[in-house]
């Protein structure tokens, strides 16, 4: 996931939280800003109504006015005495009974909620009347649906700056990091080209240019000393091993020398030649670590299975094992073809080697899969050594050991996946980005 997106992904959350308990407040004190200002006006309605009253004494007689929303009633004397009522208690807003209730309007046909306030008070005959008010109130269905629209277009509106912000502002400031991360993909150790990071108004972008850069200086300076090491050991050991093996050869010639003593020159013989075999196989899995092997071109796997296939006919006649290849798609990947052929060279001639008399060798080849089958040892591998160098899984004393871990050097080099299975058979499957 890329930096921009995964932090726009917490801001969002963070931001629906944030609305949502905005909004629960911002609705609690709108509606206790509505009853509050109902009930100042309902308070002032009913001082207003109990001085006419006082003034007009005619007025207790209505008992209602359904035009100007509010009611006069007598209520028995016990009932005011209970309540604790006093004419100096009259005006006090702690004698009233405010509350929520429903009223049938003619105009809407329906009952709507209106704010109903009851009080007691003493009339100038002397008696007691029970005063009740209605005023018309803000539905709150109503006002949570213009709350939520209101909420709605604010949060349209606030992940709408929030993308154009993200999209112009902070592009702009990754800009930079980009295009280090550009140069840095492109970038190959052993090219003899120095690694500059591009400019960038940003400092923390700028260290991490400078570190990049050291960086890579001194893996520069490390590959080519390795790679020169290779080289040298290449040309240093091979060289003299080869010359031993020759004079061996010629001194095996001499007519003079005992059966026991050409045993034995025979085991030298053979011990050399191993150690040539395994110095190979050493520098070959240092180059591919060291990935020296930089020219790469689309390979077909399907005609170049078929061509080392055919390289092991002898061998495979000889080791008494049949040989198939079953192409169902064609197989093509970019990568070095030295390593494409030491790649399947290994994998075929292990399941030819470790196979058994009049054994099968299978090679299937898909679209994104190469699988190679053969019928060795009744018995599995382990598939957490076998890739492992020096790993053997037989008495073949010619055997470096060194085949599948080469194998794996490659496989990991170029991103691929290799997997052992046994079912009857060893099955090798290679599958491919």
């Amino acid at each position: 996931m890329k930096l921009q997106v995964y932090t726009l992904r917490y801001l969002l959350i963070a931001l629906l939280g944030v609305i949502a308990l905005w909004a629960s407040l911002f609705y609690m004190v709108i509606l206790e800003e509505v009853y509050d200002n109902i009930d100042d006006g309902l308070k002032n309605s009913k001082l207003l109504i109990i001085r006419k009253a006082k003034e007009s004494p005619e007025l207790l007689t209505k008992h209602e006015s359904e035009i100007n929303q509010f009611t006069i009633k007598p209520v028995p004397m016990g009932r005011f005495i209970a309540r604790n009522h006093s004419d100096d208690d009259d005006d006090d807003d702690n004698q009233d009974v405010i509350y929520n209730d429903h009223q049938y309007m003619e105009y809407d046909d329906d009952y709507e909620p209106v704010r109903v306030l009851k009080t007691v008070f003493m009339a100038s005959d002397g008696n007691p009347y029970e005063l009740t008010i209605t005023a018309s109130m803000v539905e709150e269905d109503e006002l949570l649906e213009d709350l939520m629209t209101a909420l709605i277009a604010l949060y349209i509106m606030l992940v709408v700056s929030i993308v154009i912000i993200n999209y112009f502002i902070l592009k702009k400031v990754w800009r930079s990091f980009h295009s280090l991360l550009d140069k840095l993909r492109h970038f190959k150790l052993g090219t003899g080209t120095v690694f500059h990071a591009p400019p960038s108004p940003i400092d923390e972008f700028k260290v991490l240019g400078k570190e990049l850069e050291a960086l890579l200086k001194r893996n520069e300076a490390t590959y080519n000393s390795q790679k020169q090491f290779i080289e040298n050991a290449s040309h240093e050991l091979q060289t003299p091993l080869a010359i031993s093996i020759n004079r061996l050869e010629l001194f095996a010639e001499n007519n003079m020398l005992t059966e026991e003593q050409m045993e034995d020159v025979g085991k030298i013989t053979d011990t050399l030649s191993r150690l040539v075999k395994l110095n190979k196989s050493l520098l070959m899995l240092s180059k591919i670590e060291n990935r020296q092997f930089p020219d790469e071109e689309d390979i077909d796997f399907n005609e170049l299975t078929e061509q080392i296939a055919s390289d092991f006919d002898d061998f495979a006649a000889f080791k008494s094992v049949s040989l198939h290849i079953d192409q169902k798609e064609p197989l093509t990947f970019k990568m070095n073809k030295g390593l494409a052929v030491t790649l399947l060279s290994n994998l075929i001639k292990n399941a030819i080697l470790h196979n058994q008399t009049g054994g099968t060798v299978a090679i299937t080849l898909s679209e994104k899969q190469l699988i190679i089958r053969n019928s060795g040892s009744d018995q599995p591998l382990d598939p957490d050594f076998i890739f492992n160098r020096f790993a053997r899984h037989g008495t073949n004393e010619h055997s470096t050991g060194l085949g599948l871990a080469i194998v794996q050097s490659i496989i990991s080099n170029y991103n691929l996946y290799i997997t052992y299975t046994f079912d009857k058979e060893h099955v090798f499957t290679i599958t491919f980005p």
